[in-house]
């Protein structure tokens, strides 16, 4: 499996471990539904709570990972810079404080509705670059400083790295003239290079699981994921 597949991959597993038993019947759909069949993809959205406002954070990247039959064949990098929705209005803190007269991506995700500001997510990337998504998975820093923490330490572009907060390893990555894309997918990459280990790849899921519980991965839809696992096989992971 290729890289970027392995590293989709795990992010779409890696929030379905905590989840019970399920009955395979259950969750059964129809194929328009079934994200395992057909052309699918889904957005990916990396959040930076240190912009305070009621949601989880202002969207700091975003990536769509576009499927195949439940096989990833590539991802997008979506720099949400002048990215903003055709119809819908910014809140009113931007509007009286900012001057900002429609709702960029990077503040989509502002309400304390994550379904809500998830949609229209999906909503600007499909205005702006005509890829439309069929799920959102969100993470956070907290969760990115998990998975490091659980398999570190890892090496980025040469560079060790065990703890402390990935956000501002990526943002020194930027200032080192590295965009800020690039910066994420070396981190990810880092990651998955230290999957390859049995033991690791436990440690992943296993810490993905604690860090979805606390919220700090969301994934709409919710059924997602268990979906993914039985498709491919893993249902001994649930």
């Amino acid at each position: 499996m290729k890289l970027k597949q392995k590293l989709a991959i795990i992010l779409l597993l890696i929030s379905a471990t905590f989840i019970g038993y399920i009955d395979y019947e259950a969750l059964t759909t129809s194929s328009s539904e079934n994200i395992m069949k057909g052309d699918h993809s889904v957005l990916m959205l990396c959040v930076d709570p240190s912009e305070k406002r009621p949601g989880m954070g202002a969207v700091d990247m975003a990536f769509v990972i576009h499927t195949h039959d439940g096989h990833v064949v590539n991802t997008t990098p979506i720099y949400p810079g002048g990215m903003s929705h055709p119809t819908a209005s910014p809140p009113q803190y931007l509007k009286e404080n900012q001057g900002v007269n429609v709702l960029y991506l990077h503040d989509s995700l502002w309400d304390e509705d994550v379904e809500k500001g998830a949609k229209l997510a999906q909503e600007i990337v499909e205005y702006n670059t005509g890829y439309k998504t069929d799920a959102v998975v969100i993470l956070n820093p907290d969760a990115v400083d998990a998975l490091i923490q659980s398999i570190g330490p890892i090496t980025i572009n040469g560079q060790t790295y065990s703890n402390g907060s990935s956000i501002e390893f990526l943002r020194n990555e930027q200032y080192g003239g590295m965009s800020r894309g690039n910066a994420v997918e070396g981190m990810m990459k880092a990651i998955m290079n230290k999957s390859t280990d049995p033991a690791n790849y436990s440690k992943l899921l296993q810490t993905g699981a604690t860090e979805y519980t606390k919220g700090n991965i969301v994934v709409i839809p919710k059924d997602l994921f268990v979906k993914l696992l039985v498709s491919n096989g893993l249902g001994i992971l649930i």
